[in-house]
């Protein structure tokens, strides 16, 4: 609502004056010299002052949003904000998320510039103070002089300050220039980030080149939108100018809301299981603690007698979703499948009609999906080929305040490569470029169902697939009932496994996995006479005791930074990444055979020239599951009573198969591609699988540091010295046998061994050098209940790992072989192949 609102006061006085003389007989009128002219009557207005806020919001022209929780105003050059006294002091959130982009590549839409953060507006020294809140703290402590030490080493920050510029005396609201918060750039709520890949981004706005496009005030929170333009710097490493004086306008949009007064129960995190979280620090026996407690709704029975019964109830407050109606129409079913879904879930354990999911409303015109109170499904109309879901959670208890899921409209791109690449060699509608509506709307509907999961508070669950045999995903009894992993949160996406004669194979995740119904059911089951988050301990842990033999229940924390657990990654199926693999490039190859008969070319090709990339990016991944094998280690979080073990290393023979069907893919990998696609489609010219086959065969070669660690923890295991041995015969094969017949990928191979000889002979020649796996310091995590994500610990393994020693041992080796066979040889390429690789060897030694 933008009114301008202004006060005049008008007031008349009207003074008659008549003249009389006392003592006189004669009537004025009888005598006219005695007679007065009349004065005019005058008329005198009186303006009343106006006072400095009445000033304030009428000298310039003003925009601005009224609401009973804050106020906007923008006059001239100027944001203020008016704050009624209800609204002083209380805890709010405050948030910018990107709403538009020019050039995506300096930031992505729907994402947030920087991190929600935890807010009270305070009056301090003539001027309102934006604090930041520290909640750390869950309890207040108990004695007088701890709460001072307590108020003394958890104070909130004031990292704003605002001069108040009047006082509304009819509300007692309070006035001030907020314009130095949101018409400048801040290091708090950065729009453009500085690092994008390998370059480092500089971008300059200046306040004149922001534009407030609208303000918003509902009944707890309120937004401002605005438009920002900046001109960008991108430089890589070197220095070396990429983009220079570039314009980037940007969309953005801040928002601050209330949180509510009565705060949610919190609920104690579990390692055991994937939530998001919120930590704290909570009293325990007037000791301070680390905890941390799970990002969940408040769900709570309406009918607490009839829940507790074990009747199935409403919740007091539904999560409701609406769905944009900007959407195509024929994708709203789908999307509207996808939230109801998690109602399956929740009527496990005693809700009914916990997830709603309802159209933008037409008719009502305080619906505004701008409005916090509103989670929404928002269709954007990109060409980002991704969905997410992002929420919006007080952080004094985890409690989830409102979500969003955002629907890219390029994720069909996804849909249609996914599908082709995954299942085309046992599914014949998905044998196209563009899926029909029969394979489109359920996988967007899966999508959805993954990004709404998010928003109820789960992370990825990359373990789930690993629970499931990999002969099973051929069974078309299993698959039917468990589809292709036991959580849509994982990264399993469609049935690569299956091969073209199975039949009545499920191709897709399930519904809902066996480990999404357990996950809601933890998160979310309320228990009689709770009425503190302590009361809840005992009841969850004997829930995830009672499952914690059961593979389709674990959880494993996703793996970013250094890969331990080959069966917690991403893009994978089934328990055995060999087979699996195998699985996976036969069907391609099958695919690769039909490929022209299933895509004819186009009018420029430039479609089916991506599609070919991303098989080979494809067959790719299949490979990187396999070296994730070698020198894995699955890890367990899991009690001491359990009998679980902590961390189990992959088996020997595990370990050892993965090795060797790698060397084999790095043989065999360039000779996948079909040249006669790859020679007349646009943009395939530099040969992509002979490309990739280098990155094959690099990791074919460069496992020896990962055993390192794995053979520390189990000496049983696949050994280091085992792996160089392996690598070393089967690499120098035909060497050692005297065959001369090498071809290009036996070169190739010979002469990446021999790089690698180089770092690690200098390394073990440099006495005293510290090192590490990659400047990683690993180790394996155990369980902590109520205690972060379970991320690994730490540990330092230059004192473990040998892997220069073993190397410079190879070397010398290699060295003598070279030398007897650059005698033997006849075949003078070969000879020259050898005496190169020797020449090279020589002067690592000696260098």
């Amino acid at each position: 609502m933008r009114k301008t609102s202004f006060i005049s006061m008008k007031s008349v006085h009207v003074t008659l004056l008549a003249v009389g003389f006392l003592g006189l007989s004669l009537s004025a009128q009888a005598f006219p010299f005695f007679k007065k002219k009349k004065k005019k009557a005058t008329t005198t207005t009186t303006v009343a002052k106006k006072d400095a806020y009445e000033r304030i919001l009428t000298e310039e022209k003003t925009d601005s949003a009224k609401g009973p929780f804050v106020s906007f105003y923008r006059t001239g050059e100027k944001l203020l904000v008016e704050l009624p006294p209800s609204s002083i002091g209380r805890d709010m959130l405050i948030g910018a998320t990107i709403s538009s982009v020019s050039s995506p590549q300096f930031a992505e839409v729907g994402t947030r510039a920087g991190s929600v953060s935890h807010v009270r507006f305070i009056e301090k020294d003539s001027s309102i103070v934006m604090q930041a809140i520290n909640s750390e703290l869950l309890d207040a402590l108990p004695t007088g002089d701890a709460k001072q030490a307590q108020a003394t080493n958890y104070r909130n920050l004031d990292f704003y300050s605002f001069p108040i510029k009047a006082r509304n005396k009819k509300t007692g609201g309070i006035l001030f220039d907020a314009s130095s918060f949101f018409l400048r750039e801040s290091k708090y709520f950065p729009v453009i980030a500085k690092i994008a890949g390998p370059y480092r981004v500089d971008a300059d706005l200046r306040p004149e080149w922001i534009k407030v496009t609208s303000l918003k005030s509902f009944a707890n929170n309120a937004c401002i939108s605005m438009i920002r333009n900046y001109v960008t710097n991108m430089t890589g490493n070197s220095g070396s100018v990429a983009i220079s004086n570039h314009p980037v306008s940007i969309g953005v949009q801040f928002t601050l809301a209330l949180l509510p007064e009565d705060k949610m129960t919190p609920r104690l995190s579990d390692t055991r299981l994937g939530y998001f979280l919120t930590p704290k620090s909570i009293v325990n026996d007037s000791l301070i603690d680390h905890a941390s407690f799970i990002n969940r709704w408040r769900v709570e029975p309406k009918d607490p007698a009839a829940y507790f019964a074990g009747q199935l109830s409403e919740p007091v407050k539904p999560i409701v979703f609406y769905i944009d109606n900007a959407f195509p129409e024929k994708w709203k079913p789908a999307i509207r499948n996808a939230v109801l879904r998690w109602n399956k879930a929740f009527e496990r354990i005693g809700f009914k009609n916990v997830m709603q999911a309802v159209d933008f409303p037409t008719n009502d015109p305080n619906f505004d999906p701008d409005n916090f109170q509103y989670s929404c499904i928002r269709y954007l109309p990109t060409a980002t080929e991704n969905a997410m879901g992002p929420s919006w959670v007080d952080p004094r208890t985890g409690e989830i305040i409102t979500a969003t899921v955002l629907v890219y409209n390029d994720v069909v791109n996804v849909i249609n490569s996914w599908r082709f690449i995954q299942t085309s060699q046992i599914d014949p509608a998905a044998r196209t470029l563009d899926m029909p509506d029969s394979i489109m709307l359920p996988t967007l509907e899966y999508i959805v169902t993954h990004e709404v999961g998010h928003t109820l508070g789960l992370m990825h669950n990359m373990a789930s697939s690993a629970a499931i045999p990999t002969d099973s995903l051929r069974s078309a009894s299993f698959t039917q009932k468990y589809g292709t992993t036991a959580s849509i949160m994982d990264y399993a996406r469609f049935n690569y496994v299956a091969q073209p004669t199975d039949k009545g194979v499920s191709l897709t995740p399930p519904e809902l996995g066996v480990y999404d119904k357990y996950a809601i059911e933890w998160g979310y089951r309320v228990f009689p006479n709770s009425k503190s988050f302590r009361d809840d301990v005992k009841p969850l842990m004997a829930l995830v005791a009672s499952h914690a033999d059961d593979p389709m229940y674990r959880y494993v924390l996703q793996q970013s930074r250094y890969r331990y657990d080959p069966t917690a990654i991403e893009e994978d199926l089934g328990d055995d990444a060999v087979k699996s693999s195998t699985y996976g490039l036969k069907n391609l190859e099958y695919i690769l055979k039909h490929f022209d008969e299933w895509i004819p070319d186009g009018t420029d090709g430039t479609r089916k020239a991506k599609l070919y990339r991303q098989m080979v990016s494809q067959a790719y991944g299949y490979a990187r599951n396999v070296y994730a094998v070698i020198g894995g280690i699955k890890l367990n979080q899991s009690t001491e009573s359990s009998g679980i073990p902590r961390y189990e290393v992959m088996p020997k023979e595990k370990q050892r198969a993965a090795a060797m069907w790698l060397l084999q893919e790095a043989r065999k990998f360039g000779k996948r591609g079909v040249e006669s696609i790859e020679n007349r489609l646009p943009q395939i010219n530099s040969h992509p699988y002979k490309t990739l086959a280098s990155g094959i065969q690099e990791m074919a070669l460069s496992a020896t540091a990962r055993l390192a660690l794995s053979y520390y923890a189990d000496s049983t295991s696949y050994s280091p010295l085992e792996y160089c041995e392996d690598t070393y015969n089967n690499v120098w094969a035909k060497t050692i046998a005297g065959d001369e017949n090498l071809d290009d990928d036996d070169i190739a191979m010979q002469q990446l061994y021999v790089e690698r000889l180089k770092e690690n002979i200098v390394e073990v020649k440099q006495v005293g050098k510290v090192r590490s796996l990659r400047d990683d310091k690993q180790d394996v995590a155990f369980l902590g209940f109520g205690v972060g994500y379970g991320e690994p610990d730490t540990m330092w393994t230059e004192t473990i790992d040998r892997t220069a020693e073993y190397v410079f041992h190879y070397a010398q080796k290699l060295q003598k072989l070279l030398q007897e066979r650059i005698k033997t040889t006849k075949d003078t390429t070969v000879r020259s192949q050898y005496e190169l690789m020797y020449a090279r060897v020589q002067r690592y030694m000696n260098g």
